[in-house]
């Protein structure tokens, strides 16, 4: 009995190590035999590519060959690359964070593919043709600022895969101190601001050389829209009370951000 208990062991510590191997392989991709080599030397000890799950560490694996010159993600064309991401939480917020991260690494053009939302999961699949496929590893940092966490990894040809955990995320927004009336820059794309249930009143204030016409929407944690506000005339100043369930306001022009190209004021208190 205890032979066999021993070598139930082996087998699982061999299975773990194998996973590891057949990982780093998949995201290498090199036929250098010195590299498989390498490789296959790194990897050796299993344990230290384990989470606290006992599941294999894409994070670590990528990080390890990366940092030995293993890990390839440059080609000389431009070639189609396809991004799967999948996640069991909110869709809109996942998209939001998604896009903000790879907007942030310089990737601002691509192609949806596929966005099928189960009662288990949603997967989003998108298509970019590029010579340098995203850096996992700095998508990784990217989605750890929005409190975005990669659960997994994997690597299929030029097709990557990533499972992600956005249950406490939240999107980009414009740092705003209370009590203090703050002036906006000219905005490229609308305002977003985080708001919370102790905030009593916001007052806006357009330059007088716009023509604001005010588009103000606010939205849950998880970016399902509660109230919109808006107005068709000219308006220079502008007071509400936000719902307290609103987690974020998003501040716009009805017709065009040009109306508002000096910017605006906003008091929060």
């Amino acid at each position: 009995m205890v032979k066999y208990l021993f070598l139930a062991i082996l087998c699982v510590g061999a299975l773990f190590a194998n996973a590891a191997l057949d990982k780093a392989n998949s995201f290498a991709n090199i036929n250098v035999a010195s590299s498989k080599n390498l490789i296959t030397f790194l990897f050796q000890n299993e344990e230290k590519y384990l989470d606290k799950n006992g599941n294999i560490d894409s994070i670590l694996v990528l990080k390890t060959l990366k940092d030995n010159s293993l890990l390839e993600l440059y080609s000389k064309e431009p070639k189609e690359f396809e991004l799967t991401f999948i996640t069991k939480q909110n869709p809109l917020l996942f998209i939001r964070i998604i896009t903000e991260s790879l907007n942030s690494m310089g990737y601002n053009f691509f192609i949806t593919k596929k966005a099928v939302k189960t009662p288990e999961e949603f997967v989003w699949t998108i298509s970019l043709s590029t010579q340098s496929v995203p850096n996992p590893l700095l998508l990784n940092d990217n989605l750890k600022a929005h409190d975005a966490a990669i659960l997994d990894i994997e690597k299929k040809s030029e097709n990557w895969m990533y499972k992600i955990d956005v249950s406490n995320a939240k999107i980009d927004t414009i740092p705003i101190v209370t009590k203090t009336r703050t002036n906006l820059k000219k905005p490229l794309v609308p305002y977003i601001i985080a708001i919370n249930a102790n905030i009593d009143t916001i007052t806006f204030w357009a330059h007088i050389s716009d023509y604001w016409s005010p588009k103000i929407s606010f939205y849950t944690q998880n970016l399902q829209l509660i109230k919109m506000v808006e107005e068709d005339k000219k308006t220079q100043t502008m007071k509400l009370k936000p719902p307290k369930t609103a987690a974020y306001m998003k501040i716009e022009d009805k017709y065009t951000l040009e109306n508002i190209k000096r910017g605006l004021s906003i008091l929060i208190e």
